[in-house]
């Protein structure tokens, strides 16, 4: 289960998919000037000030449909409106100290970066191009704002330092969450196959009756002709529930008995093998300590991050010049947003 959890993934965040690259165009390519009226049926105005620069109550509305499309927001509340508005806050903080910082990247890194990602992500570079085209983007966009993004990491990173994990913390961690994670319940492993008609399950069957090991049967040359689903080379774990349910037929037989031919569902038929018990226990720290670490290690990246950010939201200085927009303490109020006859 925990295997899914191995990527070769850098450790904060992803910023050289396109998804992002244009997200991140469209959203902060509009939000860094002022956005004009909506279909021009309300007067637009200053809402706030964020480090001195006008935050337009045109942005608010673009950004907060951004938001409410996002998460599905049926209800807008203040609080809907706070956060829009704390979010650009800190987009604007954390590129007022990156220019600060004095952090860069190379033409280099941009070229490598935007070569790694059109050879992992597309089938050609020619598609990726052609995707950029289609997203009204320039290649020279596109790698203006890669390197925005790579050099915000970069920024993020060497704010943040690198993060440990030590074997006390990975051993405490494992015991809180053991029971839940590494517990593995009784059951038994089975070598399983399943066919789309009954004579090649027959045949496979009639194989193992004889005496031929699992890989040797599945291997013979009647099987491999035949309608194979699936045949697992290796036996799998099943939970004693399954035998209670689509393996019932297999319940009853022997370590190393062959199960009569039975069908799982309409025109799926299997036959299988019980090579091992296995009783109910909790898998060691040993065994696992590798996907402990990077579990824990992913927590505390999680907590780094949200420490950064309320940071940059703390040194943002933000003058609200439009009260009613925002949330009140403990206030949660729904928002009516403008419509096309409003004044």
């Amino acid at each position: 289960m925990l295997n899914k959890l191995r990527t070769q993934m850098r450790w904060i965040m992803i910023i050289v998919a396109t998804a992002f690259i244009l997200s991140s165009f469209l959203m902060y390519g509009s939000i860094s000037r002022d956005a004009g009226t909506p279909n021009g049926a309300w007067s637009d105005r200053v809402v706030a000030e964020i480090n001195g620069r006008r935050f337009m109550l045109s942005t608010l509305y673009v950004n907060l449909q951004r938001r409410v499309d996002t998460l599905g927001i049926r209800d807008v509340t203040s609080r809907d409106f706070q956060a829009v508005l704390e979010e650009y806050a800190m987009e604007l903080q954390l590129a007022q100290e990156v220019r600060d910082s004095g952090v860069t990247v190379t033409d280099a890194e941009v070229e490598q970066a935007m070569r790694e990602h059109m050879d992992q992500a597309f089938a050609t570079r020619e598609l990726f191009h052609l995707h950029l085209e289609r997203a009204g983007l320039r290649l020279d966009d596109y790698k203006r704002i890669l390197a925005q993004q790579m050099t915000r990491q970069r920024f993020i990173e060497e704010s943040i330092g690198i993060i440990t994990v030590e074997e006390d913390e990975a051993i405490e961690f494992y015991d809180s969450i053991k029971a839940l994670l590494f517990r593995q319940p009784p059951g038994y492993r089975v070598n399983l196959a399943r066919f789309s008609s009954e004579a090649g399950a027959y045949k496979l069957r009639e194989l193992l009756v004889e005496g031929y090991p699992w890989d040797e049967a599945m291997s013979h040359d009647e099987v491999v002709s035949s309608d194979i689903i699936h045949i697992m080379e290796d036996p799998v774990f099943f939970s004693d529930v399954a035998f209670d349910s689509y393996l019932l037929p297999m319940r009853g037989i022997d370590i190393g008995a062959v199960s009569p031919v039975f069908e799982i569902a309409n025109d799926n038929f299997a036959v299988g093998v019980k090579s091992e018990r296995i009783e109910e226990h909790i898998t060691p720290f040993d065994e696992v300590s590798a996907d402990i670490r990077l579990l824990l290690q992913q927590q505390k990246e999680r907590e780094a991050v949200t420490d950064f950010a309320r940071g940059l939201l703390s040194r943002a200085t933000i003058n609200i010049l439009d009260p009613s927009l925002f949330p009140l303490p403990e206030d949660d109020a729904i928002v009516d947003t403008p419509t096309d006859d409003a004044d």
